[in-house]
């Protein structure tokens, strides 16, 4: 693997934060194009979008059993049946790439097709003192486990500064 490829994939990793759920979904193709939590209709729309393939605004199973045994035979190079690790690298950073481009999109504030390190380091410059919930100017385990804990529970969260990437 090139050093760039790690740092794509690397790049890739880091956009994905938390997302765990969304990744499983886009590595099985299952997101599709636009999307994403709170964007172009969210999951739901790009569940119709990956998986209707009639186009009648209805999924059935057999929609989806079809287009995910699509996406396997396409990425099964070697027709086994089987998808080694290379060719479910290969699947995975497909379904990752739309994802890896708005995140980058998101961190390239200017524009210009070029992320520079003002820019990469400028979305992180504030964790820290968001999360340090005694103000010690430190972050440990326990407030990190809370805060996300609070989160998933409906409390707190500025959701300003939660943002998909880098």
């Amino acid at each position: 693997m090139t050093r760039t490829t790690k740092l794509l994939a690397t790049a890739g990793a880091l956009a994905l934060g938390a997302t765990t759920f969304a990744g499983v979904s886009l590595a099985d193709g299952g997101w599709g194009g636009h999307g994403g939590w709170g964007q172009h209709g969210g999951p739901a729309e790009s569940l119709f979008q990956a998986f209707d393939t009639n186009h009648d605004g209805k999924l059935t199973q057999d929609e989806i059993n079809q287009a995910r045994l699509g996406r396997f035979t396409e990425f099964d190079k070697n027709g086994d049946g089987q998808l080694s690790l290379e060719e479910y690298q290969a699947l995975w950073l497909d379904a990752m790439n739309r994802r890896m481009v708005r995140a980058f999109q998101a961190l390239d504030v200017n524009g210009d097709g070029a992320v520079t390190k003002d820019e990469f380091t400028a979305r992180f410059s504030y964790v820290v003192e968001r999360l340090d919930t005694n103000g010690d100017g430190q972050l440990t385990r326990d407030e990190l486990r809370q805060r996300f804990h609070d989160r998933m529970r409906g409390h707190g969260g500025d959701r300003d500064h939660d943002h998909e990437g880098g």
